[in-house]
């Protein structure tokens, strides 16, 4: 059993770098030996995979509207009951002092503790909004629909995100500028990055 505060590597440095070095030294021999035919191999699997065509569904506006009105007394009702219960926990049963007994954070305790008060008070806040929410739903629908129509507003996350996963290449391209200049770096790199393992290793067996 190790002592308490030992090290213990799990797997040595060396074994975990080995396929990275390895892949770095096959990366250096390509690029400064046959860098042709590494360009065309890197032509053949680079692809580009938009994410706003496959995210385009989630970005739609869904109405639920009619259904909510549909059944507007049972859902107002359920508002009313869970911001009540949550109101009356929040209010009669929340013991700031001890959740910060329990928690024993290595925080300062007035710090946590006015963090948790502060997520109380914003809890308190959101359960009367949807206790109010609540209310309107179930007993003043036309004055809700007026407040939602003011409030309501569409926003397109697809518009405001245009250009965000569109391809940037200038690192390909110095690299098939320069293929031997880049070998070189990954060589290097990759020499780095075995040396720290060895030293890892050597110091912690």
């Amino acid at each position: 059993m190790p002592l308490q505060g030992q090290y213990v590597p799990l797997v040595s440095q060396p074994q975990c770098n080995g396929f990275d070095r390895a892949l770095a030294y096959l990366c250096h021999n390509i690029l400064c030996v046959a860098s042709a035919k590494t360009f065309r191999l890197f032509g053949v699997m680079n692809r580009y995979v938009s994410t706003r065509h496959g995210l385009k569904p989630l970005a739609m506006p869904h109405d639920i509207g009619q259904s909510v009105r549909k059944h507007r007394r049972p859902i107002g009702a359920l508002f009313i009951l869970g911001a009540a219960y949550s109101l009356y926990s929040l209010l009669a049963w929340f013991d700031n002092s001890a959740i910060v007994s329990v928690l024993d954070l290595r925080y300062p305790r007035l710090f946590v503790a006015w963090v948790l008060e502060s997520a109380r008070w914003s809890l308190i806040l959101f359960n009367v909004f949807a206790l109010v929410i609540g209310v309107m739903l179930g007993l003043f629908p036309h004055a809700l629909g007026r407040l939602e129509a003011q409030a309501n507003r569409w926003v397109s996350v697809r518009k405001l995100t245009i250009g965000v996963d569109t391809m940037h290449l200038t690192l390909d391209k110095l690299v098939e500028a320069f293929p031997r200049t880049a070998g070189w770096i990954i060589l290097v790199a990759a020499l780095y990055v075995a040396a720290n393992a060895a030293i890892l290793w050597l110091r912690f067996p």
